[in-house]
C-alpha cells in the first residue's frame, strides 16, 4: 500500500506541473535593473565616447577595481563639469592642429574612464593621481563631488591626473626605451609611497600634494610621485610639464642646482655634489622625455604646455 501510495503522489505531481506554462522571462534579466539613458548619458555619448572612443563609468560598479573607506560614486550633478574640463583642457588640446592634431586620440585615448566621489588614500595615507591596481587602458578620476571650475587648485588637481594617465597610456601604445630613461635615477626609485608619506602628510591643497616640489627637485625629480618608478617619474614630468609655467619650471630646476648650506666646510661639501648630482638627472630627464615625445608623438612639449597652461587658466577664469 505505501508503495502505492507513493506511486500516486507523484503521479498527481507530474500532472500539476504539466499544467503549468514555464515563464519565458529569464530570471537573470528579472533580477537586472534596466537602466535608462538620461540627458547626460546622451552629452557623454556624443562628446567623450563617439569622438574619442571612451566609455564613461560614473555609476556604481563594484568591479571596478576600487576599494578603500573614500571610494564612492559620483554626485550625478557633479559628472558632466568634471567631464567637460576633462574633455576641453585635456583631450581637445591634444586633437588641436598645433598639438597632436583632429584624431591623435582616437585609439590612443583609455578605453574606459571612472569616475569617483572621493579621494583615493592608499595603506600610506598617499593619494596618486591613478589607480595603481589597473591599467594603463583605463583612467580614474576622483574628487568629482568637490569639483569646481572656478578653483584653480581643484582644476589643476583634475588635469595633473588626467595629463598623467594620458602619458601613461600614450607610453603604454608608443614605447619608450625604458632601460636608458631608468638609467638616470634608477637608484632613488622606491616602489612605494612610504618614504614619500612623511614629507606629504604637511601637504594641504592640491597643488601642494601634486605640484613641483623643492624635496623632489633636490632629488633629480619634478614631483613627490616620481619618486615612485620610472613610468611614474616619466608621465610626472609630462603632466607636470603640461600644468606648470616655464617660470615654475626653471625655478624648479635652479631648486634641483642649489646645494644646501652648512658650517661644516665637509657637509657644504657634501651638499654641493648632491645638489651637482640632483640637477644633472633633473634636466637629462627632461631632456630625454622631451626629446621623446617630440619623436614618438610628433609634438613639442613646451609648444604644447603654453596652449595647456594657457587653456587652464582662461578655463578657470571664465567660470
Amino acid at each position: 500500500m505505501k508503495k502505492i501510495f507513493i506511486t500516486l503522489l507523484a503521479a498527481l505531481i507530474l500532472v500539476g506541473c504539466s499544467d503549468e506554462k514555464l515563464n519565458d522571462r529569464s530570471v537573470v534579466d528579472e533580477g537586472r535593473k534596466q537602466i535608462e539613458s538620461t540627458e547626460l548619458d546622451k552629452w557623454i555619448l556624443d562628446n567623450i565616447t563617439n569622438p574619442y572612443g571612451i566609455e564613461v563609468v560614473y555609476r556604481w560598479e563594484k568591479n571596478a577595481g576600487a576599494t578603500g573607506t573614500f571610494i564612492y560614486p559620483p554626485k550625478i550633478e557633479k559628472v558632466r563639469a568634471v567631464l567637460e574640463a576633462v574633455k576641453t583642457l585635456g583631450l581637445e588640446t591634444y586633437e588641436l592642429d598645433e598639438v597632436g592634431g583632429k584624431g591623435f586620440l582616437r585609439g590612443r585615448a583609455p578605453i574606459r574612464l571612472y569616475l569617483y566621489g572621493g579621494a583615493n588614500p592608499d595603506e600610506n595615507g598617499v593619494e596618486r593621481l591613478y589607480n595603481h591596481r589597473l591599467t594603463a587602458a583605463e583612467m580614474c578620476l576622483y574628487h568629482v563631488n568637490d569639483f569646481e571650475a572656478s578653483d584653480s587648485d581643484k582644476v589643476y588637481v583634475l588635469m595633473r591626473s588626467v595629463h598623467h594617465q594620458l602619458a601613461k597610456r600614450l607610453m603604454q601604445l608608443i614605447p619608450y626605451n625604458r632601460d636608458k630613461f631608468l638609467s638616470i635615477s634608477g637608484n632613488r626609485y622606491t616602489g612605494s609611497t612610504e618614504l614619500i608619506s612623511a614629507p606629504l602628510s604637511y601637504a594641504h591643497t592640491g597643488k601642494e600634494k601634486f605640484g613641483l616640489d623643492a624635496y623632489a627637485n633636490k632629488r633629480g625629480f619634478y614631483t613627490m610621485l616620481s619618486f615612485l618608478s620610472a613610468e611614474d617619474d616619466f608621465a610626472e614630468i609630462i603632466s607636470a610639464t603640461l600644468t606648470s609655467k616655464p617660470k615654475e619650471l626653471a625655478d624648479a630646476a635652479l631648486t634641483a642646482q642649489t646645494p644646501d648650506t652648512d658650517i661644516d666646510p665637509e657637509v657644504s661639501q657634501r651638499y654641493a655634489k648632491e645638489a651637482e648630482q640632483a640637477y644633472k638627472e633633473f634636466m637629462a630627464k627632461q631632456a630625454f622625455v622631451n626629446e621623446y615625445v617630440q619623436k614618438s608623438w610628433q609634438v613639442n612639449l613646451k609648444q604644447m604646455q603654453d596652449i595647456c597652461v594657457r587653456r587652464l587658466y582662461s578655463y578657470v577664469k571664465q567660470h
